[in-house]
C-alpha cells in the first residue's frame, strides 16, 4: 500500500499503514503549545496540524530537542508527508531527513525548521 498526499491541503491520508499520531492545536500568538505528554512514548515523530497553517509541522524527538519541520517541499511548496525515516514529496519526488536536509532533488533547500523550547513540560514552537 502506497501513501499520497492531498496536494495543496497538507494533509496525510488516514489508513496508510504508518501509525503517525497526531495533535491538532491552534496557533495563538505565533505559537503553537504542544503538550509533552501528547508526544508518544514508542516513537520519535509526531504530525502536528492546524486549522490556521495551510501544511502540518513534523515534530522530530532527538534526545532532549525537538526539530519542527514545516511540511511544504522547499522545491514548489507543495505538502509533504512523513513516513517513519523520511519525509517525501509525492509530486516530484524530493525527499528529506528529520533535520530537513535534502538527501534527493529536485529540492536543493532544506526544509523551514521553527524554533521550539519545553516550558513547564510544554513544547513551544514558535512560528517566527
Amino acid at each position: 500500500m502506497h501513501c499520497a498526499a492531498i496536494i495543496g491541503a497538507g494533509f496525510l491520508l488516514e489508513g496508510c499503514g504508518s501509525s503517525m499520531h497526531m495533535y491538532k492545536t491552534q496557533v495563538s500568538d505565533k505559537k503553537i503549545i504542544v503538550p509533552l505528554n501528547e508526544f508518544p512514548a514508542d516513537k520519535n515523530i509526531m504530525v502536528v496540524r492546524s486549522k490556521d497553517m495551510e501544511n502540518d509541522i513534523l515534530l522530530v524527538k532527538k534526545n532532549d530537542h525537538y526539530n519542527a519541520l514545516y511540511l511544504q517541499c522547499t522545491h514548489e511548496g507543495v505538502g509533504l508527508s512523513a513516513t517513519d525515516k523520511k519525509i517525501v514529496c509525492t509530486a516530484h519526488g524530493s525527499v528529506f531527513d528529520f533535520d530537513g536536509n535534502v538527501l534527493k532533488e529536485p529540492a536543493l533547500k532544506p526544509l523551514k525548521k521553527f524554533e521550539t523550547s519545553v516550558i513547564e513540560n510544554n513544547l513551544i514552537i514558535s512560528l517566527t
